[in-house]
């Protein structure tokens, strides 16, 4: 669980309100105590002879006594040395060491009456039950009294005087007496209505609480943790923005966006469930129990053994969901994959009438996908089951017990039924619980996800790297070797290479030679495994990036274009470009010819990718943004490779005129970039072959003449 408890550090800022959450939390639980407390009264009142009033005068007398004490009808027509008896007070339980075992009354008597100590046979009082506990609950204070005992099992059992010394009474009891003598004591059963009623208005009253307290906690907590995971998205973009291009041709862009979305999602629903669930459901289930230890601590932790046998039930379903939402996880990302590349070639798509293979693959990654979750719904559904299965096992040997206790006089059949009550109170949150843990697993899954994208290797930044001066001298490749990750040889192979400034460079060879990656190597997309890469003479590696990248301008052959008008694109990195700067750039790129004619101008909002544009707009579009930038060095990967041949002159004129006195490095395909350039690299095999001249190499370079003779001839203007 270590990432995801990682996760809860972007909490931190929003503690506040999960403290207060944590409040209500514990308020909750003290008023699910509370309501499972009314059980029992209303239990009085509906079931038990003796009524709410009769229960509480009872259990003052028990601490007092320090026995367990029935109020207990007894046949019509008995009598005890000639008086008729009706309602006794039965002594079920005389424990050793207490007050009434000390006085030597035994388990089974019953005790009919009492007196002062020194009181004469005229005081005695013989009393019903009802009216004998109401009496004995009214006497003040620990002095000694004399009960009347009889054992109603001995042959000619009669009445004894006994000496007691009354314990002191609990705070639970004097609590209970005062809120019966606050209420009316009904004098018959048809009068205990209005009483009932007013124990349900209690348990309505602290139920709406209850429901106000947890809307604030589930909203307070919600909140929180969606803050904190927009918190956490924010830092992994920025984090995501200063990853090496490597690690986007390695992983991929899609599975980059999938822990994104659908793993910062599991990991919010984890966090929820550890503010949510994992605290109100323990809660209730605290104030469940303290209630039931109250009525019953031996049933309490009978019905409690089912606790470690579930525990590792649990354990056991929360690995295996770990490891299956890992997989979904990755599923996800999958079928974004292959829903990206649909949808972003669907013109191909269509034309190659690849529609039904491309179904096909969605559907084997959909169906990948449903496997794993098909697996995760399985052992979610298996988890609650079992444990209530458990729990329902150890509470019916409770419920055994305590039925036991009942038909023999050992416990009340009002206690009974709630303690019963309590024992179903707790378990529901238990059982509600148990799919806590799988929850847990899949959100640890998830984190996990989130924090290896989290603790990636970003690009080398040296803290107060100077800042490197606008170029002037050279450039320069020095030893320079490069291998990608995961590769199983080098991409480029001790590449020395030297640029005085202001020169224009052509790099030519066949594809996959490693031209890219070469140009790549400037801007610092990549850096070199092996050697240096030198501006003015410093290694490019010990300047601040920023200031690096600010004097470079970039146009490749596959145009970006954002989701925005056409000058914002076409400013893109300048943070407060003039409007007549913009149109300029424009004009020198032509662009201005097609923008012209649109609606709305530079203003016009292109489509996602520049969907709306022809390939040769987006191309210009780029150029004029490069134009815009006037950076020192250029690099230009077949820019003109989109343009259409009307336009492709005057753009070649504009920057013919552009790259004057700027470092200029072309990938080239065509022969009038060839031609025109100071110097011409030709590369194979990741290796510079040669450099020099047109006329030079045409001579001297076996590749070289036969990329001319095949590319360079055929793709036009070679004499």
């Amino acid at each position: 669980m270590k990432n995801f408890l990682r996760s809860l550090r972007y909490l931190r800022p929003y503690r506040t309100r999960l403290t207060v959450a944590i409040v209500c939390v514990v308020l909750i639980a003290v008023l699910w105590g509370g309501g499972l407390g009314m059980i029992l009264p209303g239990a009085k009142v509906l079931i038990s002879p003796e009524g709410l009033h009769g229960w509480a005068w009872i259990s003052i007398v028990e601490d007092k006594l320090g026995g367990s004490i029935v109020q207990r009808t007894v046949p019509a027509g008995t009598r005890v040395e000639g008086r008729p008896v009706v309602i006794v007070l039965d002594v079920v339980d005389a424990p050793d060491g207490s007050p009434v075992a000390k006085a030597g009354v035994k388990r089974g008597e019953w005790i009919l009456g009492f007196a002062g100590p020194d009181a004469p046979a005229e005081e005695e009082q013989i009393l019903r039950g009802d009216a004998l506990a109401r009496r004995l609950a009214d006497q003040p204070g620990r002095e000694p009294l004399a009960l009347y005992v009889h054992d109603p099992h001995a042959e000619n059992g009669g009445v004894r005087r006994v000496t007691i010394r009354p314990g002191r009474v609990g705070y639970a009891s004097r609590l209970l007496g005062r809120i019966a003598r606050s209420l009316p004591e009904p004098k018959t059963y048809a009068e205990r209505f209005p009483l009932l009623v007013y124990l349900l208005v209690i348990a309505l009253i602290l139920t709406y609480l209850r429901d106000l307290l947890r809307f604030a906690q589930e909203y307070l907590v919600e909140t929180a943790i969606l803050r904190g995971i927009m918190d956490l998205r924010c830092e992994n973009y920025s984090l995501v923005l200063r990853l090496p291009t490597t690690y986007f041709s390695e992983k991929g862009v899609s599975d980059t966006m999938s822990r994104f979305v659908q793993d910062t999602s599991e990991l919010a629903r984890g966090q929820v469930t550890l503010f949510g669930k994992t605290m109100v459901e323990p809660a209730k289930a605290a104030g469940a129990i303290t209630m039931a230890f109250i009525f019953s601590w031996k049933l309490t932790l009978l019905a409690m053994v089912a606790g470690p046998p579930a525990f590792f039930l649990i354990r056991r379903f929360g690995k295996r969901m770990k490891k299956a939402s890992r997989r979904a996880l990755e599923g996800w990302a999958g079928m974004l994959a292959v829903l990206e590349e649909t949808l972003n070639g669907i013109r191909v798509v269509k034309a190659y009438t690849m529609e039904g293979t491309e179904r096909r693959r969605f559907f084997r990654t959909n169906r990948a996908l449903i496997k794993q979750q098909r697996r995760m719904a399985r052992i979610n559904a298996a988890t609650a089951p079992t444990v209530e299965a458990l729990g329902i096992t150890a509470a019916m040997g409770a419920a055994a017990l305590a039925g036991y206790w009942v038909f023999n006089y050992q416990m009340k059949a009002d206690d009974f039924l709630a303690m019963m009550a309590c024992l179903a109170a707790m378990f529901d949150p238990v059982r509600k619980l148990a799919k806590v843990v799988t929850h847990f697993q899949r959100a640890e899954a998830a984190a996990a996800r989130v924090f290896e994208l989290r603790d990636q290797q970003t690009e080398k930044h040296l803290p107060n790297a100077p800042a490197l001066p606008r170029h002037r001298r050279s450039v320069e490749l020095r030893n320079v070797s490069f291998r990608y990750p995961g590769a199983a040889s080098d991409a480029l192979k001790n590449i020395t290479l030297h640029v005085e400034a202001g020169k224009t460079v052509a790099i030519v060879g066949p594809n996959g030679c490693g031209k890219t990656t070469l140009v790549s190597l400037l801007p610092r997309l990549i850096d070199p495994t092996a050697g240096q890469v030198l501006i003015d003479g410093q290694d490019v590696q010990n300047v601040s990036l920023r200031s690096l990248r600010a004097q470079i301008g970039l146009v490749t052959q596959d145009t970006v274009l954002f989701h925005a008008t056409i000058a914002e694109n076409i400013s893109y990195g300048l943070r407060r470009a003039r409007r007549e700067d913009v149109l300029s750039a424009a004009k020198k790129a032509f662009v201005d010819e097609f923008v012209r004619d649109l609606p709305d101008g530079y203003d016009t909002m292109v489509g996602e990718h520049g969907a709306t544009l022809s390939g040769g707009q987006k191309q210009r579009i780029s150029i004029a943004r490069a134009i815009l930038r006037n950076p020192a060095i250029l690099i230009f990967d077949e820019a003109t490779s989109q343009v259409d041949s009307k336009s492709e002159q005057r753009i070649h004129q504009a920057m013919e005129e552009f790259i004057r006195g700027r470092t200029t490095l072309m990938i080239a395909h065509r022969f009038q970039t060839v031609l025109e350039a100071d110097l011409i690299a030709v590369m194979a095999d990741g290796a510079i072959l040669d450099t020099g001249r047109h006329d030079e190499l045409l001579g001297r370079c076996e590749l070289y003449s036969h990329l001319y003779h095949t590319q360079f001839g055929s793709a036009g203007g070679a004499p």
